[in-house]
């Protein structure tokens, strides 16, 4: 069961401060998210960029989030460049399939998976930018405008 590092809820006083400690515990480890050594110099730019538009202080990752966020950057690396294939020779090819396709395919499942596991899907965004704004928080979604950024390339 996932825990709510930001609820208001009542609860008590022992759990209230077992989610805070997690919650700086994670804060703390934040600085030592490093990509993977197998990535690419364009992936490790990608990781950069998704480490600046998360929201550390409502996401809170540590460390070993720093190897899903790799993977995260590689297969959005793979899904914009079997995109790019797909765009450049069509859907069929020689009276095939694409197989850049099934690469693209498989790609946003792990993506989609990716973003799930590390709280960052539309829902949770959603969440973030409504506590913001309780908040008065003026910043909006970071990840919207990282997606419509690679729309433009």
């Amino acid at each position: 069961m996932a825990i709510d590092l930001n609820t208001k809820r009542h609860e008590s006083k022992e759990r209230r401060l077992d989610r805070e400690q997690g919650k700086a515990v994670l804060q703390q480890q934040q600085s030592k998210i490093k990509p993977s050594d197998s990535l690419n110099r364009h992936q490790k730019f990608i990781f950069k960029k998704l480490i600046e538009m998360i929201d550390l202080d409502n996401t809170p990752l540590s460390s070993i989030d720093g190897i899903d966020l790799s993977q995260l950057a590689l297969e959005l690396d793979i899904l914009a460049q079997a995109t790019q294939l797909i765009n450049k020779d069509g859907i069929i090819i020689k009276n095939k399939r694409n197989p850049a396709i099934m690469i693209r395919n498989t790609s946003l499942k792990n993506v989609s998976q990716l973003l799930n596991d590390l709280n960052l899907t539309y829902n949770r965004r959603i969440t973030a930018v409504m506590n913001s704004i309780e908040n008065n928080d003026s910043s909006v979604d970071p990840l919207s405008s990282f997606l419509s950024d690679d729309e433009d390339d």
